[in-house]
């Protein structure tokens, strides 16, 4: 649910890219890039088979490493993305947007070191309800 939900966002978000007129080719092959993340994001997400786990969670957290650093590494080339836009842009996204993504950044890399399940619920529940309140104070005004 979640990686959908930022799959809908980053798609609206680029709609900012309209207002770059000059592109470099290093630009675009940052982009591409970027969404490679959230393909192997869902591609740890959804194996092939599971013959080899007991179970879908054993599966996630022997995986959980790569896929928290990857959505760690999602909320890094967010932020570039969003200067590719431009400082004005940037700038009228106000001081939630850095402390946004340093947040989720920190969560995500705690996650990669963390077992605890009751952490792992929480983060995907708290990173849910924050996405959907941040859309909607963010594009709904």
């Amino acid at each position: 649910m979640y990686i959908f939900l930022l799959l809908v966002h980053f798609w609206w978000w680029e709609i900012g890219l309209r207002n770059v007129t000059v592109w470099t080719f290093s630009e675009y092959i940052f982009l591409v890039l970027y969404i490679i993340i959230f393909y192997l994001q869902c591609v740890l997400l959804f194996p092939d088979d599971l013959k080899e786990y007991n179970n879908y969670e054993e599966y996630f957290f022997s995986r959980k490493k790569w896929f928290f650093g990857l959505m760690a590494l999602n909320f890094v080339a967010d932020f570039i993305d969003t200067l590719i836009k431009g400082r004005a842009y940037f700038a009228h996204l106000h001081w939630e947007y850095p402390v946004r993504n340093a947040i989720h950044f920190l969560l995500c890399i705690i996650a990669t070191r963390t077992n605890n399940r009751t952490y792992h619920a929480a983060i995907v529940i708290a990173f849910i309800v924050y996405e959907l309140s941040y859309i909607f104070r963010l594009y709904n005004h």
